[in-house]
């Protein structure tokens, strides 16, 4: 398996740069998600920021300034939606020195994703898995509310599933997806779904939520904080 990985930061990220660059605990999202990718990937250019073209510079000087100038930044034009920045950093990867037939997509907004939940994901992909999502079982007690906001019902957890990053696919896989769909808010596992594409479930983490900064920056910041020293 020849893999590389795929951080994708779309125009929206304009509108809310903290989304990438807030500093939480001692590096911003982005830096922890490339560290995250480099404890998976062979070498350093295999894992490619594909990046709307207004914040090339903001992503080059985070990298810079992290120790992480050798990762790949890939110029994304355009409406540089996020089905367009992993459609451009495809590209990249077809035209690569090096060959590639799976890829890692992280996100963003999961700054907090543990190096082995990617391996886990990595390890579906070599038993075979073309398209792997990280899940975990939902807990909370799930309610459905009427237009006055009223309990109507009580939601069977037993079949909830709460989906993660990273993801893992096939190059062939997610070119396909990308094909049948790329609209404004494209998820390239609805995507799947739709089409009867198999998915391959593996076990998710708790620290891989989705946080929305700046809002939830005291919030990740103590997660951090309650870590032992070096974890």
């Amino acid at each position: 398996m020849e893999l590389s990985a795929v951080v994708p930061l779309p125009v929206s990220v304009v509108d809310n740069p903290a989304a990438a660059f807030l500093s939480v605990g001692t590096e911003p999202p982005l830096a922890r998600l490339v560290r995250s990718m480099l404890g998976t990937v062979e070498e350093p250019s295999r894992t490619v920021i594909a990046t709307a073209a207004s914040l090339v510079g903001d992503v080059r000087s985070a990298l810079a300034s992290e120790d992480l100038s050798a990762v790949h930044v890939e110029p994304v034009g355009g409406s540089a939606r996020r089905a367009d920045c992993l459609g451009v950093a495809l590209e990249y990867l077809r035209r690569a020195s090096f060959s590639t037939s799976h890829v890692l997509v992280h996100d963003i907004a999961s700054p907090l994703a543990p190096a082995d939940l990617a391996a886990r994901v990595v390890e579906a992909m070599r038993g075979g898995g073309t398209v792997v999502m990280p899940a975990l079982a939902v807990t909370d007690s799930v309610k459905t509310i009427d237009r006055h906001g009223s309990i109507t019902a009580t939601v069977d957890r037993s079949v909830l599933r709460a989906v993660q990053y990273p993801r893992g696919f096939t190059v062939d896989a997610l070119a396909g997806l990308l094909e049948r769909g790329a609209s404004e808010d494209f998820d390239e596992i609805a995507v799947a779904n739709d089409a009867a594409v198999p998915v391959t479930f593996v076990e998710g983490d708790p620290d891989a939520f989705r946080a929305e900064l700046p809002e939830d920056a005291e919030f990740v910041e103590a997660i951090l904080a309650s870590r032992p020293s070096g974890a």
